[in-house]
């Protein structure tokens, strides 16, 4: 009776109004792509976590506490003349995800929350910034676009959580039951007997029923470009010149590349198998077996593991 009392209780605070929490913050899904909508401006929004999901697509909600790539492609002309700038906050609002601009305005010290913060830019296609999460939780993403002849501001406000798991409430469901039954064998005395009286066995498996998962982070590095002939070939092998720096600036020698990408728009990747084949010293490699088939925006994944670590970087094409 009082499993089927828990069982209904978790039912009517979690299960039925499981649906209606996923309606929240200024980004949507409209015909399978998430859209961002600053005020009456919009964008297709998108986050990528290369180093843990490659090239999977994230509209809000992110798996991991790692490097994450958030890019908008604008729908709106208007947007590319307009300073656009990126904040992410702890989520201090108390509304988890129903958190609204009007609840992020009334934080007395949004510097003291923020964890990551971009300054306003124009962007002419496509926006994009990178960003390192060193730990997971309740984030709120704000993106505000200012037109530079009005000074009139709009502002987009998002809630997320980072290291999301997409079952819900589901697992802590399933291991509530498990450990009620583990604990009706134990007081009924029925525990041992599947142990042959080894208690000591059964111990090891209550503590094997707790795991917990950890994630290593590495150090944030800067890849460029320059390719033969100025800029990318279509429809034609070529090769390019990686060159791979830290956050100061110094070259970064001796590491292992490794070179993936595609086309998010048309949902496939490159079409030759593209790899670095010679370390040029200075921080530059020979990346060769390039080739782009087709015109449009695409985006290049360069993973660089070092002593330190590794690093996933993208670098934005419009071919």
């Amino acid at each position: 009776m009082i499993v089927h009392r828990i069982v209904a209780i978790f039912l009517l605070f979690f299960g039925l109004g499981h649906s209606d929490a996923w309606a929240h913050g200024g980004v949507v899904e409209e015909d399978d792509l998430c859209v961002i909508k600053v005020n009456y401006l919009r964008a297709h929004f998108k986050v990528y976590q290369p180093a843990v999901r490659g090239l999977e697509q994230f509209c809000e909600d992110l798996p991991a506490a790692t490097q994450s790539i958030f890019v908008m492609e604008y729908q709106h002309d208007s947007l590319s003349e307009m300073e656009v700038d990126f904040r992410i906050i702890r989520d201090v609002t108390g509304k988890g995800r129903f958190a609204r601009l009007e609840d992020v305005e009334q934080i007395a010290d949004i510097e003291g929350v923020t964890v990551f913060y971009q300054e306003p830019v124009v962007e002419p296609d496509v926006y994009l910034v990178s960003h390192e999460f060193v730990e997971e939780g309740d984030f709120v993403g704000i993106v505000s676009a200012r037109q530079l002849q009005t000074g009139k501001l709009y502002t987009a406000v998002f809630p997320f959580e980072v290291g999301f798991t997409g079952l819900g409430y589901w697992p802590f469901f399933v291991g509530l039951l498990v450990l009620l039954q583990v604990q009706y064998l134990y007081m009924s005395g029925r525990f041992g007997k599947w142990f042959g009286g080894n208690s000591g066995a059964a111990t090891l498996l209550v503590i094997g029923l707790c795991f917990a998962i950890s994630d290593v982070s590495a150090s944030e590095l800067r890849v460029s470009f320059t390719a033969p002939d100025g800029q990318p070939r279509i429809n034609q092998m070529h090769s390019w010149i990686l060159h791979i720096a830290d956050e100061s600036g110094r070259a970064v020698e001796g590491a292992r590349v490794e070179v993936d990408g595609g086309m998010p728009e048309h949902d496939h990747g490159l079409p030759t198998k593209p790899r670095v084949t010679e370390e040029l010293g200075g921080g530059d490699y020979k990346l060769e077996g390039l080739r782009f088939h087709m015109s449009g925006y695409c985006e290049i994944l360069i993973r660089v593991a070092t002593e330190s670590g590794t690093t996933v970087a993208m670098i934005p094409l419009q071919l």
